[in-house]
């Protein structure tokens, strides 16, 4: 079973938020990421359900503002 890794998660949050990957660190936040909105927040939920092939609850999103607290969620999606 594939897990998300830093580097996985790295790279797509730099694709959608338009940034370079460097900019995503593990203290990134919609307060670090000048383009991190509620709109590209939805992009990058579609964008993880794709490359994981996983479904997050509407519950999570609210939940879903750093990097650290992605990866629990996208690794507790995988798991199931």
């Amino acid at each position: 079973m594939k897990t998300a890794s830093f580097s996985d998660v790295q790279s797509i949050m730099a694709e959608v938020f338009g940034v370079e990957p460097d900019k995503i660190t593990m203290d990134s936040t919609p307060d670090t990421i000048e383009s991190w909105d509620s709109l590209r927040l939805l992009n990058l939920i579609l964008a993880f359900e794709k490359e994981f092939n996983i479904e997050i609850q509407i519950e999570q999103l609210p939940l879903m503002l750093s990097t650290p607290k992605i990866l629990e969620i996208l690794n507790e999606a995988i798991s199931k």
